[in-house]
């Protein structure tokens, strides 16, 4: 029907508008499926994926927008020219290609999402278009610019709507009821673009005949032809992505599989699995054949094969183990030995925890790290500790006894009628014998703290006594020099307490000695404070107090380095080895305390240290009680 002005009115089969909606939907429901098997493939078979893809996508759009064109009536007959239908067909084809090429990249820039979908929307566009100008009819085709624009506007942003939900696709955010969501979405707003387009068209009617060279009139058949061919690709486009989507799953599984194998056989640590309830593995590596010798046929069929090869004194050790990790459910970390095909006995590390296997039935796993030679090195430390804790155990006798020797009979020599120079030259053969005693057993204490072999004995001893007995043992070396020596003791200091009086006298002995070294005036001083007090035990703060030359306070750190005093020559001057401060803190350190000191040049020097000691027998507890609060 025309209009007085000779406008052809046109109107549209609302059953073939449907149709063309619908395919327009399912072409973009397989084009998002299509997008991730390209992104997914590699080499050839992604080049395959990109093409078969397009022509799938393109023949889709194409279908759904000539599906449209046929949907459209006018009262004239139309004819398609054929070729220019197969070039609208490869517009299609080829803005597919692009939209699939871009989404496959591993990284797209903005730049090149926004040329893809120009590309993309031109190549829609350009479809439609090109298949407009297909048909031949006894009229004039004329556009609205203004509804051309908005349909290429279209195009384009329904492009790159398409390839934002291309690449959520390829990122697994798209998924399920989402992904079609995003089909319906891209398959209805292509039909809009397309139905813009339409309506951007006016026919006017003219009395020149039409060239139908090479034009072909579609008939009801041929449409629903073209809707079932299209149908057709589309469902064997659907069928090809789930059909190589589970071909990949399972080739990724097969090759996780794979690399897992070999990952267990190529480890070099024994991993093991076996039930709870039996004693034969189901499972070992090769490891345990390259490591223990023994063939894995007889770790998988002899029951109690692990256990019999235990070493006897560890069979109680892997056995309980064993059981406590399938009962608690807790790891189990030990180390154990097993004894190899050879006859000997081998260090390893074993974990073992319980879990479940696929068909959720228990078992037990394991590993065993071998440690051989982190053992036999341990052991080989150990013996040499052991050979040089005896050795400077035998000096430390060697050396003393014949000094101790030494000083016993000066002190015998002391008690004769001796002239005046005689008993002078007795006095320095004393000091003499005395200094170098003590330089002995400061070189000795050293070496023995720097192997770690110096030990702490737990006896019960009165605190008042060792004080008293560190004064006696310097009162005479004090009276010469015209020094004093003072005590003073807490009397909230229990009587009696339990800890290693012999390393606590040691400590005093070293700082008394160094006050009377350095004062050449006035007193040395040495106190016992209660510092805390529970239940337990207490903490005693012992100080040792002089008014000597002082210590520098960028050196009062540096004095208990090895070989160090305040200055070279007050080792010339005052003589020592410079090891007393050094052995006092390892001393007090093995104690579970702390040495300090605090000192003005000129003035003296204040040594305090601390020390935990245990309460000893009813009446110690007593006395802590009393001291805790």
């Amino acid at each position: 029907m025309a209009s007085p002005t000779g406008i052809l009115v046109g109107s549209y089969s609302r059953d073939l508008v449907v149709v063309s909606v619908l395919i327009s939907i399912l072409a973009s429901y397989a084009a998002l499926d299509v997008a991730r098997r390209v992104a997914a493939a590699r080499n050839k078979l992604r080049i395959a994926w990109l093409w078969g893809g397009a022509c799938a996508m393109g023949t889709g759009i194409w279908s759904m927008h000539y599906i449209g064109m046929l949907a459209f009536r006018l009262p004239v007959t139309i004819h398609y020219h054929w070729p220019t239908v197969a070039l609208s067909l490869l517009s299609a084809v080829l803005g597919s290609a692009v939209a699939l090429f871009v989404v496959s990249r591993e990284q797209v820039s903005l730049r090149q999402a926004g040329l893809g979908s120009i590309v993309m929307g031109g190549g829609i566009a350009g479809m439609h278009y090109i298949g407009m100008a297909a048909m031949r009819l006894p009229a004039q085709c004329r556009y609205s610019p203004g509804l051309v624009l908005l349909s290429v506007v279209l195009a384009i942003l329904i492009s790159s709507a398409a390839l934002l939900a291309f690449k959520l696709q390829e990122d697994s955010i798209v998924s399920g009821w989402r992904k079609a969501a995003a089909a319906l979405l891209m398959g209805m707003a292509i039909p809009a673009m397309h139905y813009t387009g339409m309506a951007a068209a006016r026919f006017t009617a003219t009395a020149r005949a039409p060239d139908l060279a090479y034009a072909i009139d579609i008939s009801l058949f041929g449409t629903a032809g073209i809707v079932a061919v299209t149908m057709i690709l589309l469902g064997l486009t659907l069928v090809a992505t789930v059909v190589d989507r589970r071909f990949a799953a399972q080739s990724l599984a097969l090759e996780f599989e794979r690399r897992y194998r070999h990952l267990v056989e190529t480890a070099q640590v024994i991993l093991w699995r076996r039930n709870p309830e039996s004693p034969v593995f189901s499972f070992i590596n090769q490891e345990a054949e390259s490591l223990l010798g023994y063939p894995l046929e007889q770790w998988l069929t002899r029951p109690e094969f692990w256990l019999e090869h235990c070493h006897p004194e560890d069979r109680v050790l892997v056995e309980t183990s064993c059981r406590r990790a399938a009962e608690s459910g807790e790891p189990q970390d030990f180390e154990h030995r097993i004894m190899t095909s050879s006859g000997k006995a081998h260090w390893l590390r074993s974990s073992i925890r319980a879990g479940a296997d696929q068909a959720q039935n228990r078992e037990l796993y394991g590993v065993m790290v071998d440690i051989n030679e982190r053992r036999r090195a341990q052991e080989a430390a150990e013996a040499a500790a052991q050979a040089k804790r005896q050795f400077l155990n035998n000096m430390s006798h060697e050396l003393r006894t014949p000094m101790n020797g030494m000083l016993g009979m000066a002190q015998l020599m002391s008690s004769l009628e001796l002239s005046q120079e005689h008993r002078e030259y007795l006095n320095e053969l004393t000091m003499s014998a005395e200094a170098l005693l003590t330089i002995i057993s400061d070189i000795l204490d050293f070496s023995q703290a720097e192997a770690g072999v110096l030990s702490i004995r737990q006896v019960d001893f009165r605190p008042r006594d060792i004080l008293q007995s560190t004064l006696q043992a310097f009162a005479s070396a004090a009276s010469r020099k015209g020094l004093k020596l003072r005590s003073e003791i807490d009397l909230e200091v229990p009587d009696t307490l339990r800890g290693d009086p012999l390393r606590v006298r040691q400590i005093l002995i070293n700082l008394v000695g160094n006050a009377l070294k350095f004062t050449e005036r006035g007193e040395v001083s040495v106190g016992i404070t209660l510092e805390s007090g529970d239940g337990e035990g207490v903490t005693l703060r012992f100080k040792v107090r002089d008014t000597g030359i002082g210590i520098p306070r960028e050196k009062q750190q540096l004095i208990f380095e090895p070989f160090t005093q305040v200055d070279g020559s007050d080792r010339r001057r005052f003589g020592g080895a410079g090891l007393g401060l050094t052995v006092c803190r390892r001393l007090v350190e093995l104690l579970g305390g702390s040495l300090g000191v605090e000192s003005t040049p000129g003035k003296g020097s204040e040594f305090q240290f601390t020390v935990r000691f245990a309460g000893s027998g009813e009446m110690g507890k007593r006395q802590l009680s009393a001291a805790g609060h």
